[in-house]
């Protein structure tokens, strides 16, 4: 089969040659929309149905599990189960007030894929009815185009066929693939480099920035400066902008990229740095997460 090449323009709207060829592969696609959580308006929200309720969810690739607003347990019907287990928070240590709970949604319709018996996690959520996690976009087989803002679903679950097929594709219209890996936790891993400063980060989609320790900044001899915004995510860690002249993601690179830098002496998870929403809608990102890739082009 003749590979087909991607349009520069087109969106997920149109027929365009990703969105034809998952569709040929039986996948079905949502169109997802933008939200201005912060003073960065490209995080992705996608309409679904909790226990046949209409809900807004964020797509979070930094997320295990899907998580539901503290706020929205009424609203679908669940039964909070309080654990032990700590909130952490990105860059402090765990605050000893906020704890997980823990719920299960009988059905999470996401376009035409229903999954049935969800556990999820809940907690105080203040923007969205909750968090769509990699847990259950991996069940789904699903891929994620950042930058044309569209999520695709395989039905039948994931496919390594299709996986195969979907690289051979993308890598033959300009795009490097970029392995990911699985943790512990669900989350995504990359390995990167700052400067030459090996890293790995989580590709997080629900952070508005990329965030790295000040002691890689410093390492590389990036000159980082005080920030005066308030990003949302870094709950008042403190924290500096610089300008990496090479982040490396695999075998992609980006040139004179703006990071965020976190002290992060203190944190009980000080091996946590994110890549963020800013340079993966930038840089066309499209994420295979059952395939475990991730797939990459400069700006054309």
């Amino acid at each position: 089969m003749a590979l087909p090449k991607l349009s520069k323009r087109e969106t997920a709207t149109t027929p365009t040659a990703l969105n034809s060829f998952l569709k040929h592969e039986g996948c079905g696609v949502v169109k997802l929309r933008q939200a201005n959580f912060d003073s960065d308006p490209k995080r992705l929200v996608i309409d679904v149905e909790i226990n046949r309720v209409s809900a807004s969810l964020e797509i979070d690739t930094g997320a295990g599990k899907t998580v539901i607003a503290q706020a929205s347990l009424k609203k679908y019907r669940l039964v909070e189960y309080k654990t032990v287990i700590a909130v952490p928070t990105f860059g402090k240590k765990f605050p000893t007030n906020k704890f997980w709970s823990l719920a299960k949604l009988d059905t999470l319709v996401i376009g035409n894929s229903v999954i049935h018996t969800v556990p999820v996690g809940i907690k105080e959520i203040p923007h969205s009815d909750g968090l769509l996690g990699t847990s259950e976009m991996h069940r789904v087989g699903a891929v994620l185009d950042c930058a044309e803002r569209a999520l695709y679903l395989a039905p039948r679950g994931p496919s390594r066929g299709t996986s195969d097929k979907l690289a051979a594709m993308l890598q033959s219209n300009g795009f490097t693939q970029v392995p990911l890996r699985l943790n512990s936790d669900q989350h995504l891993e990359v390995d990167c480099s700052i400067d030459g400063v090996s890293s790995t980060m989580l590709v997080d989609t629900g952070s508005q920035f990329t965030f790295v320790d000040e002691s890689i900044g410093t390492k590389a001899g990036v000159i980082m400066k005080q920030s005066k915004t308030e990003v949302r995510g870094s709950d008042n860690a403190p924290r500096s902008i610089g300008r990496v002249r090479k982040l490396a993601i695999g075998d992609f690179e980006i040139q004179n990229a703006d990071i965020c830098f976190v002290d992060l002496k203190k944190a009980d998870h000080p091996s946590t740095y994110l890549l963020g929403i800013s340079e993966l809608a930038s840089n066309s990102a499209i994420i295979d997460v059952a395939g475990l890739s991730i797939y990459l082009r400069h700006p054309q």
